[in-house]
């Protein structure tokens, strides 16, 4: 029989850093400083970690520098009698954005007591020689002034490993049920007559498609779905139309946990949107036009057919998409070139908020009024409201839960 104690450390285990500790040293009238080797320019004292540090540039290099070019020498030093292991690196920047200058421990480094003897690479100070070329860094001042940052972080005190707990296996189990026959209480055939997102037919028939699947996942994230079947209808499989298989297992894939990947949802969004929205998968059908609004090209030729078919599915976000765009076209063109006979005249409200919004730099805190979609759906999302629904519907919902919002951006 054995027994198995701690795990015995050595040298700081990963993930127990603290955070990087930033100080900003301004070096005032670089130019100036003498350049005679080992000549120093020690920094005052400050704290960090609980101990006492300077830094010391020496402009010239120090006693045991290099003959030739001028380099600049840094010394990282502790004024604490007591030792310390830091990761530093020292970082300057360009006023101008040019590329940063930086040298990195790149691990942590033990600083010894101040005052004790150096012992190897152990000591008070830890030296970075020939840092940078003096004629380089004169490139990088400040109104005169080299800015040199110091980073460091040490050992988090007190801190032990985490253990290891695994996390909650509920959504890795749910996906490995999917499509499980032996434990499936509902069964779909799916394919048949298939119909485009227009209602133009898109092929004549499809190949019929058997699918199997839990009715308490399709209850809690396809409740539309779930109505329409009964659990322990395996024996009588309910008959799904006007839908590819694939999008139908897509949408049953995602009812489990499961991601879309976004190649899927650009090359088939309308399509996803349409199967979400007919079985009430809520998320996916905003998921997947999120997706359609980042990818659709608005002309002024097709934006009426698109507003139109923003408004049939309720998707408050592309309808905003085709209103900020006509709020934001030549007027005249679209006076010229739009016809909005075929558009629903409720949706005038909308393009008079997006006409609103270009012409206000900002909005007072709380106007839901004027609050852009995904606001509006974050807002009502953290009352725990529905999401799925028009500007109108999503601020009568707010306001009905008692409250106006809080700050935001316009």
């Amino acid at each position: 029989m054995s027994t198995r104690h701690e795990p015995v450390q050595i040298g700081a285990p990963p993930g127990r850093l603290s955070d990087w500790a930033i100080t900003p040293l301004h070096f005032n009238g670089f130019a100036g400083l003498p350049t005679t080797k080992d000549a120093g320019v020690r920094s005052p004292v400050f704290g960090r970690f609980g101990h006492q540090w300077t830094v010391t540039m020496f402009p010239g290099g120090a006693a045991d520098s290099g003959d030739g070019y001028v380099y600049v020498d840094l010394s990282l030093v502790n004024w604490t009698e007591a030792e310390i292991e830091v990761e530093f690196k020292y970082i300057i920047k360009h006023p101008n954005g040019v590329e940063d200058i930086s040298k990195a421990s790149d691990k942590l480094l033990k600083f010894s007591p101040k005052g004790s003897d150096v012992d190897g690479d152990v000591g008070p100070a830890q030296w970075y020689k020939n840092f940078h070329l003096r004629s380089a860094l004169l490139n990088y001042l400040v109104d005169g002034t080299l800015i040199v940052e110091v980073h460091m972080r040490t050992n988090k005190p007190g801190q032990k490993p985490a253990p290891f707990v695994p996390g909650n296996p509920t959504l890795q189990n749910m996906l490995k049920d999917f499509g499980n026959e032996e434990t499936a209480d509902v069964k779909f055939e799916v394919g048949g007559a298939v119909k485009s997102a227009t209602g133009r037919p898109k092929q004549d028939q499809t190949s019929m498609s058997t699918f199997h699947a839990h009715h308490y996942a399709l209850r809690l994230n396809a409740p539309a779905l779930a109505d329409m079947c009964n659990p322990g209808d395996v024996s009588a499989p309910t008959a799904i139309n006007n839908i590819q298989p694939a999008t139908f297992k897509d949408m049953l894939y995602y009812c489990y946990g499961g991601k879309i990947s976004e190649d899927n949802l650009r090359q088939n969004a309308k399509e996803i949107i349409e199967a979400a929205d007919r079985f009430g998968a809520v998320n996916l059908k905003l998921e997947a036009e999120a997706c359609y609004v980042d990818t659709v090209d608005l002309t002024l030729d097709n934006i009426i057919g698109v507003v139109t078919y923003a408004d049939s599915k309720n998707l408050a976000l592309l309808k905003e998409r085709c209103m900020d765009f006509l709020s934001s076209a030549n007027k005249m063109e679209v006076a010229r070139k739009v016809s909005f006979d075929d558009m629903p005249s409720r949706l005038v409200k909308d393009l008079m908020v997006a006409l609103a919004r270009g012409e206000t730099k900002s909005s007072a805190p709380g106007d839901l009024d004027m609050m852009r979609v995904s606001q509006l759906r974050q807002l009502a999302h953290d009352k725990g409201l529905g999401v799925d629904g028009s500007r109108e519907m999503l601020i009568a919902s707010i306001k009905d839960n008692g409250e106006e919002g809080g700050e935001t951006e316009s």
